[in-house]
């Protein structure tokens, strides 16, 4: 909704036509930093003239403390969306040249094969292991069967442990081929029935090792929300040769201290975290070709069982469709100076089942971490990024978010509220919405998270960051009073703002509160305790914030100047936060500078832009509906008025109005209203379901609201003619 209000009032606040001009950060499309050079730390932003023209690029920079990355995604073309896996590769294919612990997947980017055996032995089997995943079916993963003397049948040495594919993120997998090295002459019959990708007979050797195929093995999947060590050589101590033999390896001693998840293993043998796709110590077929329903898979494991000498000459596995989440983060970008975030905008498509998230954050460090270590007192105290990374891994203590310098990272935008509106001039900024992470800063990160599902995936064609490179003023802080309310009842709140101002700022002359609800009234602004005439500088009550206006405050002649607000508005939420911002009215661009929560008066307490409601209690409130109404075509009392509040809802919640007569009959069915906390009406003409008046007399109200728990209220009201 704040997206949307936006766009009613900058028009009609200046009575002028669109501004012109602007200074634009975009991301992806025919015009803007191509997707992937940011990630390699290559963009800059344009100021564009009043005609349109880009006036100067300036580069942007990054910190070295934030590299972008990204996951599965697809950079054809100028935008960016998941990976669309082609069910004819065979993504088990490895680099065989490369890679000296790890044999690397070139068509999943980031894919890797291990072991779940300790890396002090996994060097010993990773060339044999390369020969079942290099294309060519002459060459295979032998293993051979020592029985042990005395022992029943299957009971011996051998390889025992599992081979570990690491896809690094979510793929969509429905196959699983593999077989033994095979005869091109006495085998050809079998080789011809292989279904597509077929291999060439002639790519066989001349032997027949059929005999070879494995009879005993076991397969386990498990998607991205399995966690594992980054590998099996993590952390300290190492594991005897008893205990990887009896299927312990992978045991990581990692500190609790560098990681928030806790102690982390590696995977190991039949890993207990893994859902089993195929289990059989009765295989009978030489060639496995193992179809199942797609699912997503990060993690895939083949353990095979002793029993006898056995080979897989290839090792295959296929998927179809698109990969479900793929992550695009950017670098931490660096505009050289603190500069003011106007609004954000896209463009893109997102089909019906995907998901768009975008979120940013915004800082005045390089780095959003802090990092700590005791001295010989056993104190911790700061120290530098350079001096963390010369201590012993095993010994870091775990970083701190830096929450003094960096914003957190915002909720996801709202896709639909900002997509870019062909129909009005790009230059003119009246689509999008505000960008939700504070300014002015100068540094800012984006990530973009796609999920798609395995057969439609959304796509951002570009993205654009409205800023200015000009400040409004040099600081602005602000509190509200009070920060407490004991009903939900309007309240008379005081709303302060200091501005700390140069002679280079730009000024202002507007202030917006964003009251969440619409204000009943504006009781006064004053100006350095001085009244505006409210009569000539009149306030704008939107459905969601307020807009007052006054003389511009400009240059170190107004400096700590206090605008104060007086208003009246209910609060729905706890903790609900009444954000601020000033913006100059002769601006071009309209961007609005942000206020932060600070001491802006002596005469108040709290230092805060939030308020506090009473804790519990229904979350549908305040519901009035008339006693009686008359829909007999006078012009008066026409329609049955149903207001309500809802508090404590945080997202949008199905809000249903029925209408009932005294038999318990359904006579009408209001339109489904998607809410969140604020005030709503509804409103019944009279008609019934049939499109007929009906009969006077006395009705139920029902108004239910679909949450967590289901919140139903009813009433009675009479019809009369």
């Amino acid at each position: 909704m704040a997206g949307i209000m936006l766009l009613c009032f900058c028009g009609v606040l200046l009575g002028a036509a669109p501004a012109l001009g602007g200074t634009e950060y975009r991301l992806g499309g025919t015009d803007g930093n191509p997707w992937q050079a940011v990630l390699s730390g290559e963009s800059a932003y344009q100021a564009f003239a009043a005609d349109g023209q880009v006036e100067r690029q300036v580069s942007v920079g990054v910190s070295p403390f934030g590299a972008g990355a990204d996951t599965l995604i697809n950079f054809s073309g100028t935008s960016i969306q998941p990976r669309l896996i082609d069910p004819s590769v065979n993504i088990a294919r490895a680099d065989v040249n490369a890679g000296k612990t790890t044999i690397p997947l070139p068509y999943i980017p980031g894919s890797r094969v291990l072991s779940t055996d300790h890396c002090i032995f996994w060097g010993n089997f990773q060339p044999s292991i390369k020969l079942m995943l290099d294309g060519d079916p002459t060459t295979a993963t032998f293993r051979t069967f020592v029985q042990r003397v005395g022992s029943p049948p299957g009971v011996g040495y051998t390889w025992t442990n599992s081979v570990v594919f690491d896809f690094g993120a979510g793929v969509p997998i429905n196959r699983i081929r593999f077989f033994p090295r095979l005869s091109r002459r006495e085998d050809h019959q079998l080789i011809e029935t292989m279904d597509v990708p077929t291999p060439e007979v002639e790519t066989f050797g001349e032997d027949s090792f059929l005999a070879n195929f494995l009879a005993w093995y076991e397969i386990r999947t498990g998607g991205n929300s399995v966690v594992f060590a980054p590998d099996p050589c993590s952390g300290s101590g190492s594991l005897t040769c008893a205990e990887c033999r009896a299927g312990a390896s992978g045991t990581v001693a990692t500190s609790k201290r560098r990681t928030v998840l806790g102690d982390l293993r590696w995977v190991r043998n039949s890993d207990p975290l893994l859902t089993v796709l195929e289990s059989t110590r009765e295989n009978l077929d030489p060639i496995v070709d193992m179809r199942f329903p797609t699912r997503t898979v990060r993690w895939l494991t083949l353990r095979t069982f002793p029993l006898r000498d056995y080979e897989i000459a290839e090792f295959e596995i296929y998927g179809d469709g698109y990969v479900d989440e793929t992550t695009y983060l950017t670098p931490i970008l660096d505009f050289g100076q603190a500069v003011t975030w106007g609004k954000i905008r896209w463009d893109g498509e997102m089909p019906a089942g995907t998901r768009i998230e975008i979120r940013t954050r915004t800082g005045h460090t390089p780095d959003p971490l802090l990092y700590f270590a005791p001295n010989i007192n056993d104190e911790l105290i700061p120290i530098t990024r350079a001096q963390y990374d010369k201590i012993d891994r095993a010994a870091q203590l775990l970083p701190i978010y830096d929450a003094d310098n960096w914003s957190f990272w915002s909720p996801p935008y709202d896709f639909a509220a900002g997509l870019r509106n062909p129909d009005q001039p790009a230059n003119a900024w009246q689509d999008g919405m505000l960008l939700l992470s504070p300014g002015p800063s100068r540094y800012i990160q984006l990530a973009i998270k796609l999920f798609a599902d395995f057969n439609a995936a959304p796509r951002l064609d570009q993205l654009t960051l409205q800023l200015s490179e000009t400040l409004s003023a040099q600081a602005l802080v602000g509190e509200i009073w009070p920060i407490e309310v004991n009903s939900f009842e309007p309240t008379p709140f005081t709303y302060v703002v200091l501005p700390t101002l140069n002679d280079d700022n730009a000024g202002f002359d507007r202030l917006e509160i964003l009251t969440h609800v619409q204000a009943h009234a504006v009781r006064a602004v004053r100006l350095d305790g001085q009244p505006v005439d409210l009569d000539q500088f009149v306030p704008r009550l939107l459905d969601d914030r307020l807009i007052v206006s006054f003389p511009p405050l400009t240059g170190s002649a107004d400096n700590f100047k206090q605008v104060e607000v007086d208003f009246d508005v209910p609060v729905l939420r706890f903790g609900t936060e009444f954000s601020g911002w000033v913006f100059n009215s002769t601006d071009p661009d309209q961007i609005r500078q942000r206020i932060d929560p600070g001491n802006a008066t002596f005469r108040f307490a709290g230092d805060l832009l939030a308020v506090n409601t009473p804790v519990g209690g229904d979350l549908l409130v305040d519901v009035r509906v008339p006693e009686v109404f008359t829909p007999n075509g006078d012009g008066i009392n026409e329609t049955l008025t149903i207001t309500f509040k809802l508090r404590e809802v945080t997202a949008d919640r199905p809000m249903q109005v029925r209408i009932y007569d005294l038999a318990g009959r359904q006579v009408a069915h209001l339109p489904v209203l998607k809410a969140r906390s604020g005030a709503f009406i509804q409103e019944w003409n009279g008609y019934n379901e049939q499109d007929r008046l009906v009969q006077p007399g006395t009705y139920i109200y029902e108004l239910t609201l679909d949450s967590e728990e289901q919140y139903t209220q009813r009433g009675v009201f009479a019809v009369a003619y």
